[in-house]
C-alpha cells in the first residue's frame, strides 16, 4: 500500500482547529461571475485536473498525537449547486473530506475555503487556475501572461512550505515582546442587535468604479484601505456606538499580506494582522478621527523589525517544549478554556480585509465580470467587512449575523452622499427571517 503524502499544518492554521465550534469556523468565500453559464461537467473536470497541480489543497485533516496535520486526499471533490446558506460549516461529511467547497449556480462560481488551508492569496491562485483549466476545456484559448499556475506547470515546493517557519529567526524567550502580537487585553466593543441562528448569515454587496474612490482617497491623502476601514468604523459608531453606555473600543482587524515583505510564494496561510482600536467614549466623533486611526495602525505595524518579532513570537509558541510534547487532547482542553473566555471577552468588533486588485490576464477579461469576497461572521464576532477589485470595479462585501442592516446601510449612504455610483446587491436574509 503506498503511503499517502502528508503536511505539516503551517504555524498559522494550527490554531484553527482547536477554535472551531458548532456555530464558529474560520472559513472565506470567493464567487466568479461569469459572462457565460457555468457547465457543471466541465468544472468538474476542470476540477479534478486542477487538484492535481495543487498538493496543498487535496488534503484532509487529520488528528495526530500531538497536532493536526493534512493528509493527502484521493476522493473526488464533487462540484455542487450553491446553497442559500452562505459559509456552512465545512466538514468530511459535506466535502468528502475536503478542507473546501466548489460550487455553481447560473454564471456564478463560488468557493468557499477554511482557513486552515489557506488565506485569500493563495486562494485566489488556485481559483485562477480553476479557471483557466475550465476554459481551456471548452476550448478557449486564453494568455495567461505568467499569471496563472496552469496543469503543465512546474510544481515549486516553495508553494506549500510554511513561511512563518521559514522567516522563523530564534531568539529568547525573554526577549520576545508578546504585547505587540496580542494587543490590548480590554474588551472590543461588540456590535449588539438579535442576531439569526448559526446557519443564518445575511450577505450585502457594493459594487463602485475603483478609479473614482482611489481618486478620492488620494485627494484626501489616504488610501482605499485606510479609507474604507474608517468608514466601516464610523458606520459601526454613528449607527450602534453612539446608544450604548459605556461602550467599549471599536477594535478592527486588517489582515497583512507579507507575501511581498518577505519574498514568499507561499500558497498556504502568510499573513498578520494589524489591530486598530478607536475610543468612542469622546464626543463629536469624524470620520477622519476613524480613517486616522487605521492609517496610523497599519503604518505602524507593517515594518520588518515588528514583523519579525511577531514571526518569532507565534513560532516560539509552537516550538516551545512543554507545547510540543502536550497530547493533542490536553491542547483541547487548554484551548477551550481559552475559547470561553474570548467568546465572553471578545477582543474585536470585526475583521476587515482588502485583498486588493485580482491579478488576471487580460485575456480573462471577456470571460469574467467580477470577484466578491466574503468572511465568515459568528455570534461574538457578529459582522465581516471586505473589499476586492476586479478590472475598475471594486466590490465591498458585508456579512452578519444581525437582522437589522444598518451598519450597512448608513456605509452605503455615506458613499452615495459623497457622489459614488453604487449597485447594491442582497441574499435577502433579512427579508426572508425578519422579525
Amino acid at each position: 500500500m503506498t503511503q499517502k503524502k502528508w503536511f505539516r499544518l503551517d504555524n498559522s492554521a494550527k490554531l484553527y482547529p482547536f477554535i472551531t465550534t458548532k456555530d464558529t469556523q474560520n472559513l472565506f468565500r470567493f464567487t466568479v461571475e461569469l459572462t457565460n453559464d457555468i457547465n457543471a461537467e466541465v468544472l468538474q473536470n476542470a476540477l479534478d485536473l486542477t487538484l492535481k497541480r495543487f498538493p496543498s489543497f487535496a488534503v484532509r485533516l487529520r488528528r495526530g498525537a500531538f497536532w493536526y496535520y493534512l493528509e493527502e486526499n484521493t476522493k473526488q471533490l464533487k462540484v455542487q449547486p450553491e446553497s442559500d446558506i452562505i459559509m456552512e460549516q465545512i466538514t468530511p461529511h459535506n466535502c468528502n473530506d475536503y478542507c473546501f467547497r466548489v460550487m455553481y449556480y447560473n454564471n456564478r462560481l463560488t468557493l468557499e475555503f477554511f482557513h486552515i488551508l489557506c488565506d485569500g492569496s493563495g486562494a485566489l491562485q488556485f481559483i485562477k487556475s480553476l479557471l483557466y483549466t475550465y476554459f481551456k476545456l471548452q476550448g478557449i484559448v486564453l494568455d495567461t501572461e505568467g499569471k496563472i499556475l496552469t496543469v503543465e506547470s512546474e510544481i515549486d515546493p516553495k508553494e506549500y512550505e510554511d513561511s512563518f517557519a521559514t522567516n522563523y529567526k530564534p531568539v529568547k524567550l525573554k526577549d520576545i515582546n508578546i504585547a505587540t502580537l496580542t494587543g490590548s487585553k480590554s474588551q472590543a466593543f461588540t456590535v449588539p442587535g438579535e442576531q439569526f441562528d448559526y446557519l443564518g448569515k445575511g450577505a450585502i454587496t457594493a459594487d463602485l468604479d475603483a478609479k473614482e474612490l482611489l481618486a478620492f482617497c488620494k485627494s484626501k491623502g489616504c488610501t482605499i484601505t485606510h479609507f474604507l476601514g474608517g468608514l466601516f468604523m464610523y458606520s459601526v459608531y454613528m449607527t450602534k456606538g453612539k446608544f450604548v453606555k459605556n461602550p467599549k473600543d471599536i477594535t478592527l482587524f486588517i489582515p497583512m499580506n507579507l507575501r511581498k515583505l518577505y519574498n514568499s510564494s507561499t500558497l498556504r496561510n502568510f499573513t498578520l494582522f494589524s489591530r486598530a482600536r478607536a475610543d468612542i467614549k469622546k464626543e463629536d466623533i469624524s470620520l477622519e478621527y476613524f480613517i486616522n486611526i487605521i492609517q496610523n495602525s497599519i503604518e505602524s505595524c507593517y515594518k520588518k523589525e515588528y514583523l519579525d518579532n511577531n514571526i518569532s513570537t507565534t513560532m516560539k509558541g509552537e516550538k516551545f517544549w512543554l507545547m510540543r510534547i502536550l497530547p493533542l487532547w490536553l491542547k483541547h482542553l487548554i484551548f477551550a478554556t481559552s475559547n470561553e473566555k474570548t467568546i465572553k471577552k471578545p477582543t474585536k468588533t470585526a475583521t476587515f480585509s482588502n485583498v486588493g486588485v485580482v491579478d488576471l490576464p487580460k485575456s480573462f477579461e471577456p470571460y469574467v465580470k467580477k470577484f466578491t469576497f466574503m468572511l465568515h461572521a459568528c455570534p461574538s464576532v457578529p459582522i465581516s467587512f471586505t473589499a476586492i477589485t476586479t478590472y475598475n470595479t471594486l466590490t465591498i462585501g458585508f456579512v452578519r449575523l444581525l437582522k437589522d442592516c444598518k451598519i450597512e446601510s448608513f456605509f452605503i449612504n455615506y458613499l452615495a452622499e459623497l457622489g459614488f455610483d453604487i449597485k447594491v446587491s442582497s441574499n435577502y436574509w433579512e427579508v426572508d427571517n425578519a422579525l
